[in-house]
């Protein structure tokens, strides 16, 4: 028998109302969400991009979610000056001076943005940014390759060499090694030329910042595997022992990177340090014919992080480097390419330094390329 038709009216009706609802409640129930940077359609902070992002998820102040900088590193809108979000601007340097560690800014999976407390759901974000360097950690290996003929390409380096040493010095910021320079702290280094303003990788850590520099490539953001030790591909110390060569990464008893040619020295002399025994051991390994040695010195990093870059104790733990610079420097043979360069920057905090943020403090370092 039919349905009279006005049930079958109504039947439709509902049918209707009823999708009308599940798509609203789909589209509302925060799993969709996105927000603009500097109003710029094709740089988009939404669900999507989240997802992909998941493994950089951090929890601050009971708060859990990606931190804004990941977006901001994303796109390629840094190094940051500031931000501003819901009628107020942050601005990155107090930001970074005030937090304990990490600027604790996340962008929630509801896309809400939270902050000391505050939480804020915008649909734009505005950021002040400033010089991009087009020198990065990411040239050094592609460089020191195409300086001894296996590979690369011509970047840092112009001209090809038997021999080439990387001087790595840890957290020497572009900006603390011109304060270094102007009180006559680094004159070893200086002697080698004018430094090239380069830039880091994100997050500005060490051990991201060491598997950038030792195989030229870029972290995976959405791997999120920054603290690893472990390089992502085949570092510039595997391919010149694979095809013949000698290289060598001499560093202390922690290096940063995992590299199979690793010589570690421990503080065998109890004056505090290794370094003075990485010194040394790098001599060794130039004078027995590496093509390649790379060295670590890491007190500068440590002594920044309990006093600051700027500090008494800081200046002089850039100066006592320098003295082991120009060791090196006077035991190498002439034509000798050097490389100096840090793999992040620093910036000061209340009770000493940190780094690891978007800030030029701690994204600008020195390359410094020069021959004996």
């Amino acid at each position: 028998m039919a349905l009279p038709k006005k049930p079958v009216a109504f039947l439709i009706l509902l049918a209707v109302v009823l999708l009308v609802v599940a798509i609203s409640f789909f589209v509302f129930d925060g799993s969709s969400w996105s927000f603009t940077i500097n109003g710029d359609t094709s740089k988009s902070v939404n669900s999507s991009l989240y997802a992909k992002l998941e493994n950089c998820t951090r929890t601050y102040d009971g708060v859990t979610g990606i931190p804004l900088e990941f977006f901001l590193y994303y796109y390629g809108v840094y190094p940051v000056e500031s931000v501003s979000y819901g009628g107020a601007t942050l601005n990155w340097s107090a930001a970074a001076y005030s937090a304990d560690k990490d600027i604790p800014l996340l962008v929630g999976p509801d896309g809400a943005i939270h902050y000391k407390g505050a939480t804020a759901v915008v649909k734009n974000v505005e950021v002040a940014v400033s010089e991009k360097p087009s020198a990065s950690t990411l040239d050094i290996a592609p460089s020191i390759l195409y300086a001894l003929n296996e590979g690369g390409r011509e970047g840092l380096i112009h001209g090809k060499a038997g021999r080439v040493v990387l001087i790595y010095i840890d957290a020497l910021g572009y900006y603390r090694y011109e304060d270094a320079l102007s009180r006559g702290l680094v004159d070893n280094m200086s002697s080698l030329g004018e430094p090239i303003k380069a830039i880091c990788v994100y997050p500005s850590i060490t051990q991201n910042n060491a598997k950038s520099m030792a195989t030229g490539l870029a972290p995976n953001l959405s791997k999120g595997d920054f603290r690893s030790y472990e390089p992502a591909g085949k570092t510039i110390v595997d391919v010149l022992n694979e095809n013949g060569k000698s290289a060598v990464w001499v560093d202390g008893p922690s290096p940063p990177v995992n590299i199979s040619a690793t010589v570690s020295r421990v503080d065998s002399n109890g004056d505090g340090t290794p370094d003075d025994e990485v010194a040394d051991a790098a001599i060794w390994e130039c004078r027995t014919g590496a093509n390649l040695t790379i060295v670590h010195f890491k007190s500068t990093d440590t002594v920044m992080h309990a006093y600051g870059p700027y500090s008494e104790e800081g200046r002089g733990s850039l100066k006592a480097i320098d003295s082991y610079v120009g060791k090196i420097l006077k035991a190498l043979d002439n034509g000798t390419v050097v490389v100096i360069c840090s793999d992040h920057g620093c910036h000061a905090i209340e009770n000493g330094g940190n780094h690891g943020t978007l800030l030029p403090d701690d994204m600008y370092i020195p390359i410094i390329v020069g021959s004996v």
